[in-house]
C-alpha cells in the first residue's frame, strides 16, 4: 500500500459514492415550484418591463440555474476514494479531508438526519446520503485502522 494511503480504512463492502436523494414527490413539487418562477420571471420580460421587472426577473433566473446546477451537476454527495473523504455539498466546490485527519464516524441516531464524521481538529463534517449500515460499517472500519 502507498505511504500516503496508510490510514485508510479497509472500504470493502462499501460503495465509493452516495449521492443525496429526495423522494419523488418532493423532488416533483420543488422543480415544479421553481419552473413556475422561471417562466413567470421570462414572462415578466417579454411585456414592458421596468427596472424592477427586469431585476427582479433576473434574480429569478439566476435562481432557477442554479438550484439546476446544484442538483443535476453539484449533486450532494460523499465519495471514498484511497485518500480520503470527497464531500460535495451542491456547489461546484468540493472539500477531501483526508484519512489521516478522519477519528470517528457518528452515525446518525433517531435525532440526526445524516451520519457525521469527526475530525482530528474537533469539526464534523456531514456523510450525505451514506445509509446507517453504511456508516457503521465505515465506523467500524476506522476503529479497526486505530487498532493496527
Amino acid at each position: 500500500m502507498d505511504r500516503q494511503h496508510d490510514d485508510a480504512p479497509d472500504l470493502t463492502g462499501l460503495q465509493p459514492r452516495y449521492t443525496w436523494t429526495t423522494r419523488r414527490g418532493a423532488r416533483a413539487l420543488l422543480f415544479g415550484a421553481i419552473s413556475v418562477q422561471a417562466f413567470l420571471a421570462v414572462t415578466r420580460l417579454v411585456g414592458d418591463p421596468d427596472t424592477v421587472d427586469v431585476v427582479l426577473s433576473i434574480i429569478q433566473l439566476l435562481f432557477f440555474v442554479v438550484f439546476l446546477g446544484a442538483y443535476f451537476v453539484w449533486t450532494p454527495s460523499s465519495t471514498l476514494p484511497p485518500e480520503g473523504v470527497r464531500l460535495q455539498n451542491g456547489f461546484p466546490r468540493a472539500r477531501v479531508v483526508s484519512w489521516s485527519q478522519v477519528r470517528d464516524v457518528r452515525v446518525q441516531g433517531r435525532w440526526q438526519d445524516v451520519s457525521q464524521l469527526m475530525l482530528a481538529d474537533g469539526r464534523r463534517e456531514r456523510l450525505i446520503g451514506m445509509p446507517v449500515d453504511d456508516a457503521q460499517r465505515l465506523a467500524d472500519a476506522l476503529a479497526a485502522r486505530s487498532t493496527r
